[in-house]
């Protein structure tokens, strides 16, 4: 025979762990279906030097190259979220992006493309800031470029 009040204190019991564990699981899991976490490097000009480089990880909410729209964030290399944007899938290896850094005060948008050769979720997009002047996302490991190599937009 089951003692009815035990296995009640019991079934409350794993209620109340699964409450005060899953929403701390929630924050740090990643969309269902959404592309792994990768690198990203954003290369842009500005008015005050030639090149700037900020490299950092892009977290997805959907699946590249198969979402008609994925959101995405950019932490830079201390974790602190510096940028936000969305890459919209026109054909199956191409795309448009936009984004928005610091708050507001960096933007720009353009034009992205998975070469023949690039591993999945990797490709380079090129476009421009809200100035007018060129930037380029490398987004993942596209064939061609090193870790330590320097880009220009």
């Amino acid at each position: 025979m089951i003692d009815h009040p035990k296995a009640l204190r019991l079934v409350g019991g794993l209620a109340m762990g699964l409450v005060l564990v899953l929403p701390a699981c929630s924050a740090v899991a990643q969309p269902r279906g959404a592309t792994p976490p990768g690198p990203i490097t954003i290369v842009y000009r500005d008015d005050v030097t030639n090149v700037r480089q900020l490299k950092g990880t892009a977290r997805y909410g959907g699946l590249l190259g198969r979402d008609p729209s994925v959101s995405f964030i950019v932490a830079n290399e201390n974790g602190e979220q510096v940028c936000n944007g969305t890459f919209t899938t026109e054909s199956r290896h191409a795309g448009k992006f936009s984004l928005s850094c610091f708050g507001g005060y960096f933007s720009g948008n353009g034009a992205y493309e998975q070469k023949a050769g690039d591993p999945n979720n990797s490709f380079i997009a090129r476009g421009q800031t809200a100035r007018g002047l060129p930037i380029m996302l490398v987004v993942g490991r596209p064939a061609g470029i090193s870790n330590d190599q320097f880009l220009t937009p």
